[in-house]
This record gives C-alpha cells, sequence and structure tokens, in this order.
C-alpha cells in the first residue's frame, strides 16, 4: 500500500540586505512530525534561524513518490526563483539526474540540479523557417497530444520514437510522393517545428489498411529528426488537417 508523505518548506527570510539569495528548504515525510525532527546542519540552522516560516502542504501526497516528484519540481522552481534550495542529500539519487562517467549530479548553466521529474515540453531556438522557401518538402500538423497510442510532441521523445507519430497517417497524393525528399512536422498551436526527417521515396509507402488511402511517410534514419537545422524554429506558412507542401510541390 502506497505510503501518504507530506511536502514542506522552510522558508528562510533575507539575514541582511548584502545577502544575495534568499535560502530555502524543501523536504518531504510521512508525518509532520519530521519537520522538526532531526535533519543536515544546514536545514537545521535554516529552520530554527529567527524569521524563517515553515509550510506544508494542505494534504499529504497518495505516496511517496508523488511527493518526491513534487519537491524536485519546487528544488528546480525554487533555483530559477533566484533562491538557495536546501535538500535531503540522501533522496539526491531519486531526485536529480547523474553524470553517468563520474555518478555527478547534472547542473545546467545556472548551476541548478537537473530534475529527473521535468523534462522539456517543446524544444525551442531562435530564427524562423519559411514555407515559402522549403523545398521538395511536406509539412504535416502535430496536436499537442496523444493520438490513437501515438506519443505526443513531448520534446523528450527521440526522432526514432517520435517518427510513428509524424510520419503516419497522412493522405500524400500518388502523383506527389515521388518529389517529397523531406518531412517537417510541426505544432500546430505554436507553429515551432518538432523534427525535420529525410525522406526516400524510393521506399514502401505504407497504407494504414487496405481501405484507407492513407499512408506512412517512408523515412529511412528516423534517429536524425534535424535536417537541415529546422528543428525548434518557428514555422511560417500555413497548416492543413492532411498535409501541405512546399511551392515547388504544390
Amino acid at each position: 500500500m502506497a505510503e501518504k508523505t507530506w511536502l514542506y518548506i522552510y522558508e528562510g527570510a533575507p539575514r541582511s540586505d548584502d545577502e544575495e539569495r534568499r535560502r530555502i528548504y524543501i523536504g518531504i515525510g510521512k508525518s509532520m512530525e519530521r519537520v522538526f525532527e532531526e535533519h543536515n546542519p544546514e536545514a537545521e540552522s535554516l529552520r530554527n534561524a529567527e524569521g524563517t516560516l515553515i509550510r506544508q502542504t494542505v494534504e499529504p501526497f497518495s505516496s511517496r513518490e508523488d511527493a518526491l516528484r513534487a519537491e524536485a519540481v519546487a528544488i528546480h522552481v525554487a533555483s530559477l526563483m533566484g533562491l538557495d534550495p536546501i535538500y535531503a542529500a540522501k533522496d539526491e539519487d531519486k531526485l536529480f539526474e547523474k553524470d553517468e562517467k563520474d555518478d555527478k549530479s547534472v547542473t545546467n548553466i545556472q548551476g541548478t540540479k537537473t530534475s529527473k521529474h521535468l523534462g522539456p515540453a517543446i524544444l525551442t531556438r531562435d530564427g524562423e523557417v519559411a514555407q515559402s522557401e522549403m523545398r521538395e518538402t511536406i509539412i504535416v500538423p502535430i496536436s499537442a497530444d496523444s493520438l490513437e497510442g501515438r506519443v505526443s510532441a513531448f520534446g523528450g521523445n527521440a526522432g526514432e520514437v517520435f517518427i510513428e507519430r509524424a510520419a503516419q497517417y497522412w493522405n500524400v497524393a500518388s502523383d506527389k510522393r515521388p518529389k517529397i525528399r523531406k518531412l517537417v512536422a510541426v505544432l500546430t498551436k505554436a507553429h515551432v517545428i518538432l523534427g525535420s526527417w529525410e525522406v526516400d521515396p524510393s521506399l514502401e509507402w505504407e497504407l494504414a489498411d487496405p481501405d484507407s488511402t492513407c499512408i506512412r511517410i517512408p523515412v529511412p534514419h528516423p534517429e536524425n529528426d534535424n535536417v537541415d537545422d529546422f528543428k525548434g524554429k518557428r514555422y511560417v506558412g500555413t497548416l492543413q488537417p492532411r498535409g501541405v507542401y512546399s511551392p515547388d510541390i504544390a
């Protein structure tokens, strides 16, 4: 049976005008007695300091695993807000990613640790790609939700995983198929390019089923999802439910 678990916070007050970052401790426990039990020295110092606020979730999480996820997200957000988060070292391997080479926690540019429980929603980068400048390309719309068991547009999916969504199934006219050399998938509402792949029109264009005209676009190297460095850039052009084409094909 899952063990109900609380999340609690020691929220420190600035000790002086010179203090750059406020300290904050974020922890979890199976009862609120844990708040006042033994912690690491840094956490205890913060808890006992004048002006520290102690906060807790109004209701417990249904399991320790869910509470750990919430703790990891809270630590990440606290770091981004310019606070100085303290956490229990014994939970570090459950909260943060590790470097496979030296078993140290991975940090980002700001020095904040990378949570196991947060992933990229959508990769975005500066730059635009115009439909009018594309060649030999089919552009397909992708909604943010999963579809018929196929993956969503979640940014953590590798190209060879996401291709199962991007490449199928589309109504591509037979006279256009030999002209297509590139597949570009675009997030419908944000117009962000989710991936771009090489297409080999000489390969089989698989039908969804014998009674359908919709096909799977043949992509020989699904792992290479950033052909021409399009991925993450903003798409400028039209989108249609069945896909659109670059001007040379349309």
